[in-house]
């Protein structure tokens, strides 16, 4: 089935999924990162301080999704968007006063929480438990929503907060949450069923069945998931591309510095950036429904490892644009990929418990990188040792990745 009779099927859930991904920007690092100067200014600190904060505001947030996660196998999906919309805006309301920096942690906490961890998990999760033989080619519509906010909004966002108040700048997001985000989140969630296989009838409508088994021909709870010794040698593929563009987008300024680039030079990548991450995104979700995520797995990732070591070695201007371009096409497949996969593997029943602590343990891997790079920065004054050490892990994670899927295929031979 194309991408357009896919959406004119189902409009409701596809675009459940592109609202919720494109919201879960505001707890994302490159729209926080938005707020650093003020920040910093305003209380004093230094990169590594903040930077220290920042990561410690991560890590708790990655517990709590551990705990939070799995209420989506079980609470209504209206019901857990809109308090997903309520923390996004309280969080915002806690930041607003730059009063001191427990409320300025709580509200970080919150954004990372809401933002970057939950709407992220249920977005996929959804998109993953209601749709079966069409499964790639729906993630690949909904994660839309990543890179138009990262490719537009931001932008804007740094646009904005140059020209206005920081108070001001927070009440415009504080309102397209309670009067777009939530009122639309209502709307489409009032007929969205909770298993929705798409698949074309005679009439041109969808129909609603059981959702499909996982390859193993079981649904495994989160406990026996980790009792999986083949999903251990799946995990780093899956960390690496959150965990090292998390660090290098905290320390583009210091890169850009490092490398004789303008800020305007490196920003000006998020465009390519976003715009390889839409044209992955589009041609990986048919290759996910023809071949399945689990043959796509261990390649996806290969273009983040050419930009990294083109980004290590190189400093021409073009480099960034390039560099994000290929950045852009391993996280554009890796979406579709990588949330088809567990469903795959250990199939739909419960799959908010086994994804929320995959989310948990990328949210974990994030909070790591933003102090290791700036510590391993201001050892070497220098990015080329930080990112072909990168280019290394990166090509190490692929061949674990190989490797456990290939016993996997053994021992079910």
């Amino acid at each position: 089935m194309g991408y357009w009779k896919l959406l004119k099927l189902n409009p409701r859930t596809i675009g459940f999924g592109f609202l919720v991904t494109f919201f879960s920007g505001l707890g994302q690092t490159h729209f926080i990162s938005l707020f650093n100067p003020i920040i910093t200014q305003r209380f004093d600190l230094t990169a590594t301080e903040y930077g220290s904060l920042y990561s410690l505001i991560t890590l708790l947030s990655g517990f709590a999704i551990t705990f939070i996660g799995p209420l989506i196998d079980t609470v209504e999906l209206r019901k857990f968007t809109l308090v997903i919309a309520f923390g996004l805006m309280s969080s915002l309301a806690l930041i607003y006063p730059l009063h001191s920096l427990l409320t300025l942690g709580l509200g970080l906490f919150g954004l990372r929480l809401f933002g970057q961890g939950l709407c992220s998990s249920l977005s996929s999760i959804a998109i993953a438990r209601y749709f079966t033989e069409n499964r790639g080619r729906a993630l690949s519509l909904s994660q839309m929503g990543f890179p138009v906010y990262e490719g537009l909004i931001t932008p804007l966002g740094a646009a904005l907060i140059t020209s206005m108040s920081f108070q001001s700048f927070l009440v415009i997001f504080g309102l397209s949450l309670l009067m777009v985000f939530a009122p639309i989140a209502f709307f489409l969630t009032r007929q969205i069923p909770e298993f929705n296989q798409v698949a074309p009838l005679p009439d041109g409508a969808s129909t609603i069945k059981s959702p499909a088994p996982p390859t193993n021909g079981s649904n495994w709870s989160r406990r026996q998931v980790f009792t999986d010794k083949q999903v251990y040698f799946l995990i780093p593929q899956t960390l690496m591309p959150p965990f090292a563009l998390t660090g290098i987008f905290f320390h583009m300024a210091l890169i850009a510095e490092l490398k004789n680039w303008s800020l305007e030079l490196a920003a000006s990548g998020l465009f390519f950036f976003a715009t390889g991450r839409i044209v992955n995104s589009f041609i990986t979700g048919p290759l996910v429904d023809r071949l399945s995520a689990i043959k796509l797995f261990p390649y996806y990732q290969l273009p983040l490892t050419l930009g990294f070591l083109i980004l290590g070695l190189g400093a021409p201007t073009w480099v960034p644009a390039l560099c994000f371009l290929l950045f852009g096409l391993s996280v554009g497949s890796g979406g579709p990929i990588k949330s088809a996969i567990w469903a795959e593997l250990y199939g739909v029943l419960h799959l908010g418990a086994i994804k929320s602590l995959f989310a948990s343990l990328m949210v974990l891997s994030t909070a790591a990188s933003p102090v290791l790079f700036g510590w391993i920065l201001d050892r070497t004054h220098s990015p080329q040792p930080l990112l072909v050490g990168l280019c290394v892990a990166s090509l190490a994670c692929s061949a674990l990745s190989f490797w456990g899927l290939r016993m996997r295929q053994s021992s079910l031979a």
